[in-house]
């Protein structure tokens, strides 16, 4: 009875292993020493379903323990005849990104990042992991993984590249960051953050103040009335894009005039900028459903400017299909509105890649603006608004308000 009892436990067991081991080899593919380990797990699995087999018929610990010596060494090591025909593991260079909470699938910022981390890896020859966690907590385990994994990789030869790319982690981050600093084949990229990190990693940040300030002085020309959708008050990439867009739609470029008619109607242009928040902390109001994003238009001013991840995506839905309101384009150009305001992570993702390649490796902090090049202002502009626009800005004009935007935001960033 007790040697059945045995048999079954350890049977149940070795078939728990063995779907594990399954699962993980399925799910992506391991590198060397990680192969290693799930093949000895494998072999011990195979070992102990011949003893839980040999119990229940035989009743015998002792045949149990002469078949374990058969199988291994007096000093330890199985012995396993290598499949020559088996695939190797790769031992190319690993790219791993961890997002925020679900954040893939906003078809804006993070889904720029996810095409520009494959682009890379397609020309470089890498292989990637891509984690959207459904929770903050979730996403808080994978990277403890991923600073385990540093740890215990020091005599590793492939190369790892994690990239983290969301506020909520800020802390985290910050208080671990100095465990890469041993580890020679393991590098950080965080993104987005204005300020660097002390310990191991590098940083990246694009500043939209200049973009936002050169779209916030154009807007008017379409509607003096807008509402900044910002998704809270302490991240500070979108609380300096929310700035640089109020000090560009207050400027005085230009003053639109109205006709006879209008003016007769009691038309008169005056300004008018409206700003909401989502939530109130670091890391929220990135992601609201559809009733809640349809409460939020009810408050607003005709035009919206949604500088909120993927709320911004379900905001801009529903003013297509739901909602009298226009709406700004926001980190990709889309041409059924009139203006969006460009953010081009991809590019400055692949360029990072490159470099963590490269003999020299990533620098300690980038700062890649309107400058650079990597923000910008795209117009799809037709029939009237184009009148409109060519009417109150022209080239020259628009030239002086781009150089603004370039020299406000150093000035900005600066302070």
């Amino acid at each position: 009875m007790i040697f059945a009892i045995l048999a079954v436990v350890v049977l149940l067991s070795a078939i728990a292993w063995s779907l594990f081991v399954q699962w993980r080899m399925q799910r992506r593919k391991l590198d060397e020493s990680e192969r290693e380990v799930a093949d000895a797990i494998s072999r011990h699995i195979k070992l102990l379903s011949a003893v839980a087999a040999v119990l229940v018929t035989k009743g015998s610990i002792a045949l149990a323990a002469v078949m374990m010596l058969a199988a291994c060494t007096k000093e330890g090591d199985t012995i396993y005849e290598w499949d020559p025909n088996e695939p190797k593991a790769s031992t190319a260079p690993l790219v791993t990104v961890i997002y925020g909470q679900d954040a893939l699938g906003d078809r804006s910022y993070n889904d720029l990042i996810y095409q520009g981390v494959e682009e890379a890896a397609a020309k470089y020859g890498l292989r990637t992991m891509q984690l959207s966690p459904t929770s903050y907590e979730e996403g808080r385990g994978y990277l403890q993984s991923m600073f385990q994994t540093v740890s215990q990789t020091l005599n590793d030869s492939v190369r790892r590249l994690f990239i983290v790319c969301a506020a909520g982690y800020d802390d985290y981050i910050r208080q671990n960051s100095h465990l890469f600093d041993s580890n020679p084949n393991a590098d950080l990229l965080y993104l987005e953050t204005p300020e660097p990190l002390a310990a191991g990693g590098s940083t990246l940040y694009l500043p939209y103040y200049g973009a936002m300030y050169e779209a916030g002085a154009i807007q008017p020309v379409f509607n003096e009335s807008a509402t900044l959708i910002i998704s809270n008050p302490e991240d500070q990439t979108v609380v300096g894009a929310g700035k640089g867009f109020t000090d560009g739609f207050y400027t005085d470029y230009y003053r639109i005039e109205y006709d006879s008619l209008e003016q007769s109607w009691g038309f008169t242009w005056e300004k008018n900028l409206q700003t909401i928040y989502l939530a109130e902390h670091t890391g929220e109001g990135y992601n609201i459903d559809e009733t809640t994003a349809f409460q939020v238009l009810n408050e607003c001013e005709y035009t919206i400017i949604p500088i909120c991840g993927g709320s911004g995506y379900t905001m801009m839905y529903l003013c297509e299909i739901a909602s009298s309101h226009g709406y700004v384009g926001i980190d990709v150009e889309n041409e059924s509105c009139t203006m969006s305001i460009l953010k081009h992570i991809d590019r400055a993702v692949g360029l990072c890649i490159g470099q963590w390649l490269s003999p020299e490796g990533m620098p300690k902090h980038q700062v890649l603006g309107l400058k650079e090049g990597y923000t910008g202002v795209a117009l799809h502009l037709r029939d009237y608004r184009l009148e409109q626009y060519n009417k109150y800005i022209p080239e020259t004009l628009r030239q002086q308000i781009h150089e603004d935007a370039v020299r406000k935001e150093e000035a900005y960033e600066n302070n």
